[in-house]
């Protein structure tokens, strides 16, 4: 039995070439002699490379000789004459030739593969054993392997021109696969190399720490396809079409998402037109991009991503997510809600489209951005009894307590996250760092300040000095209509910038850096909250909307953040403008000039002119008072207990 040899996966491409012409090495000079049709050769040549079985045959027989060499290195005792039945028995045990590996091995041979050279060397290897065949009425020599495993044939085919080509393609099958294992070196490696070669680490994926357990950051990618596909998730942007989708130019190429079906059953996608589709895009949201983030952040630190399975509890997603308080609805109604979420994210595919003009070449691949291998509920089952039949009790499915996620990313990361690509180090340098309070902002609430929290994470690391203008910002995140019609409707205009200023404010107490450009973000226009308590902030100018969205603001993430980024450099603020600021008013206070007053929490928002659970979070704490409602709190209820 030949001895099988390892060499370093990121020395494949430069070996793979050489190995085409090993076939030919053992051709044996009255087989040489014979001379084929070139044409006949192109033609068998272009049969085996279209059926697969071939293919198949060779991985399968790779798939065999690497465990093997497992079982080897497992100190297995083999005695006797050990066939490749048996080995293929021992190799099938593990799921080692279940699809994902033999996917995951083509892709080994890849330069191989795509040469016309290895195909017509296959081709010319079994044409020249079947003519000699033929004419000498005996099987070659180097066709006589004993145990190999054949193509499908029919029954009584003995002796037929099927079964000796069945035979031969199969030994030739059996020689390509041991050289093709000559080509790899195994000796080297350790134990848990050849199971990860071999796909064979579903259980070191079923422990891997959940996220943010001993940390309020983790490292995310930010490369091209997580920036569209988050912002396909939050900004609605959706061009119509028999299959609606959306697009972003990228050089001279460009990045396009589209709605996929996918089961885990079936992991075969299949495009979702038309209606079905639009109605998958209006249920995107924030909460679908968390579920994103989270699995791009999982498959951000892996050596290959496309290779591994993320293994998710939908109780950790409920933690992080912040839901653990949420009483309006029931642990099962959560879990299914997080299941929802996770199906909608693995509904976008992603088409990368690379267009080199000087090369006069183009190259499209579309695949599912994370494909869906299982989503599975677990609860307790509970006891019923039939009164008419007491001796028959059954048992029956109560509500689930615990969901199970597995997803796979797509292939797209073997070419944005491929630690072992040299050609892909740009982008894998293409990483941020995502903060478990982005997650646990509610989109409900703070619909706009969970999306800027979402892009901003992604942008953080391409635009470092965080500067964006407001038009920009806006046009990335919400519908294309909104500035249009802000334009003609002023209650809009009011109401989209009160939200902009909630929502930076609802960062900066997050930890993020907001600081406002002196040039070009006036003081008029500029949050109240930000500004001093002598500046009176109620008034804004003569079409101030133009001079807002050309206004540049300044957004970095937090201190920690940014020294993890290794560019922290704090944001300057004025000295002018930061003066001291008073104490905060404390919710026991607030509540003590209530009851003094005799005044309820709404009478307090309606004098206020605010949202009554504005009043509710800062009693609870949960909200900063701003400069002008401070100063007319202070107006209603007085200066009390100094806190004023």
């Amino acid at each position: 039995m030949d001895k099988f040899y390892i060499v370093p996966v990121t020395q494949l491409n430069e070996l793979a070439l050489d190995s085409t012409s090993l076939l030919s090495d053992s051709l044996s000079s009255d087989v040489a002699s014979i001379v084929l049709d070139q044409s006949q050769v192109q033609f068998y040549a272009a049969k085996l490379k279209m059926d697969k079985a071939f293919l198949n045959l060779v991985l399968v027989n790779v798939a065999t000789g690497i465990n093997q060499f497992r079982l080897h290195l497992a100190h297995t005792r083999l005695k006797g004459d050990i066939d490749i039945i048996n080995l293929y028995g021992e190799t099938e045990k593990i799921d080692a030739l279940q699809k994902q590996t033999m996917v995951r091995l083509e892709r080994r041979f890849r330069s191989v593969l795509k040469t016309d050279k290895f195909w017509d060397q296959t081709a010319t290897w079994i044409l020249l054993r079947l003519d000699q065949w033929h004419r000498e009425g005996l099987m070659p020599s180097d066709c006589s392997v004993v145990g190999v495993l054949s193509l499908e044939s029919g029954d009584d085919l003995t002796d037929s021109d099927e079964w000796r080509e069945s035979l031969v393609t199969s030994a030739c099958a059996f020689h390509t696969a041991s050289q093709w294992l000559r080509h790899l070196n195994l000796s080297g490696h350790s134990a848990a190399e050849i199971d990860k070669l071999l796909g064979v680490k579903s259980v070191a994926a079923a422990t891997r720490e959940p996220l943010f357990q001993d940390a309020e950051v983790e490292r995310v990618a930010t490369g091209y396809p997580i920036l569209t596909g988050a912002q396909a998730l939050i900004n609605s942007q959706w061009e119509d079409g028999e299959y609606p989708y959306w697009k972003k130019l990228v050089g001279e190429g460009f990045i396009q998402h589209q709605i996929v079906r996918q089961s885990p059953s079936n992991q075969q996608i299949e495009l979702v037109p038309g209606k079905a589709a639009w109605e998958i895009i209006q249920q995107f949201g924030p909460e679908a991009a968390y579920v994103f983030l989270i699995f791009s952040s999982y498959a951000t630190d892996s050596e290959e991503p496309w290779a591994e399975q993320i293994r998710l509890k939908g109780t950790d997603l409920i933690r992080l997510f912040g839901w653990g308080k949420r009483t309006d609805i029931t642990i099962a109604q959560k879990l299914k809600k997080i299941g929802h979420l996770v199906e909608l994210v693995c509904s976008l595919s992603v088409l990368v489209s690379n267009i080199n003009i000087g090369a006069k070449r183009y190259n499209v691949e579309r695949g599912a951005m994370w494909t869906l291998e299982g989503l599975g509920y677990a609860g307790q089952l509970a006891l019923t009894m039939d009164i008419n039949q007491p001796d028959s009790p059954t048992y029956e499915a109560g509500e689930p307590d615990e969901l199970y996620i597995k997803v796979r990313p797509g292939v797209w990361t073997e070419k944005f996250l491929n630690a072992s690509d040299a050609s892909a180090k740009e982008a894998l340098f293409q990483y941020g760092y995502l903060a478990k309070s982005t997650l646990q902002i509610n989109p409900y609430r703070q619909r706009l300040a969970s999306k800027l929290a979402i892009f901003l994470t992604i942008m953080s690391r391409i635009r470092d000095d965080g500067r964006y203008e407001v038009r920009t910002l806006l046009e990335r995140l919400e519908p294309k209509d909104l500035l249009e019609n802000v334009q003609e409707d002023r209650l809009r205009r009011i109401k989209l910038i009160n939200q902009w200023d909630s929502a930076l404010l609802t960062l900066k107490e997050l930890g993020w850096e907001i600081d406002f450009d002196q040039a070009t973000y006036p003081e008029s226009i500029r949050p109240a909250w930000s500004l001093s308590d002598d500046l009176d902030s109620g008034y804004r100018p003569r079409n101030w909307l133009a001079t807002w969205l050309r206004a540049i603001v300044i957004i970095k993430p937090s201190v920690k953040i940014q020294e993890k980024l290794g560019g922290h450099i704090p944001v300057a603020l004025k000295p002018s403008r930061t003066p001291a600021q008073p104490p905060l008013l404390t919710s026991e206070a607030i509540q003590a000039a209530l009851d003094a007053k005799g005044m309820t929490k709404a009478q307090l928002a309606d004098a206020l002119q605010v949202d009554r659970s504005l009043v509710t979070r800062w009693l609870k704490g949960q909200r900063t008072i701003q400069p002008k409602h401070r100063t007319r709190i202070k107006a209603l209820l007085g200066d009390f207990d100094g806190q004023m």
